[in-house]
């Protein structure tokens, strides 16, 4: 607690001409809700965003590396699809489960039947998952998001409307081995794929992202999205987080 200035020396004797010259305790505690108030007021991206973006790009982490363990312990394929435009509702760019691979090795991965092991999980409102053209990334680096490889297969999806029926839908994903590598989608030209959140929401109408906020780049060239991203280990498949 702070107390207000002493008017005594330590002779006991008074040196000044009154009690005292600081604030009061309710002076002090009143200007101190006053500013927390104005903090509220004036930054709510802060206060409502980035726990929200922060403990959602720890939870796709965490789910990415239960993949990956399951994989090397049952010694099968393991996938994890993530929706994209093609989602029903409000869960494109931001869903995303778990399933595993049934068949033999001889069949096309492509063509291998799936099982689902978890029901589609969802992101925060407001974080959406994203392309490579949000962040900003030096000239010549290998940098691609699982959302900007080409390599897509069908995912049962739930329904789009209640009481309609489910279907099935080409999505983007990634493959764990039983090693723990990354097997699909292929990238040779890096060691590392990208998965990245972001502040944003998806617009069926417009078919993009429209990002609710954005930063400036380098030397003030270009806008960005606020986000986190992952970097995924082609050969070991571990996830990374870059910009924690």
């Amino acid at each position: 607690m702070i107390l207000p200035r002493s008017s005594f020396s330590g002779s006991g004797k008074a040196f000044g001409k009154k009690a005292g010259y600081g604030f009061s305790l309710v002076e002090i505690l009143v200007v101190a809700s006053v500013i927390g108030l104005l903090l509220a007021l004036t930054v709510p991206g802060l206060v409502a965003f980035t726990p929200s973006r922060k403990s959602a790009i720890h939870e796709v982490s965490g789910f990415l590396e239960n993949a990956r363990s399951r994989a090397m312990a049952s010694q099968a394929p393991m996938v994890v699809a993530f929706a994209d435009g093609a989602f029903p509702g409000e869960g494109a760019y931001r869903c995303y489960a778990l399933f595993s691979l049934e068949g033999g090795d001889e069949d096309p991965p492509g063509e291998r039947p799936l099982r689902q092991l978890t029901p589609w999980r969802s992101l925060p409102r407001g974080m959406v998952f994203a392309h490579r053209e949000h962040f900003e990334v030096p000239g010549g680096t290998a940098f691609r998001t699982v959302f900007d490889v080409g390599e897509k297969r069908d995912f049962p999806i739930p329904r789009a409307t209640p009481g309609g029926e489910g279907g099935m839908a080409a999505l983007p994903y990634l493959q764990y081995g039983p090693d723990g590598g990354i097997r699909f989608p292929a990238f040779t030209d890096a060691d590392a794929l990208h998965l990245g959140v972001i502040e944003g929401h998806y617009s069926p109408e417009r078919r993009r992202i429209e990002l609710t906020a954005t930063r400036p780049g380098i030397n003030g060239t270009g806008t960005y999205a606020n986000g986190d991203c992952l970097e995924i280990g082609f050969y070991t498949g571990r996830s990374r987080l870059l910009t924690d």
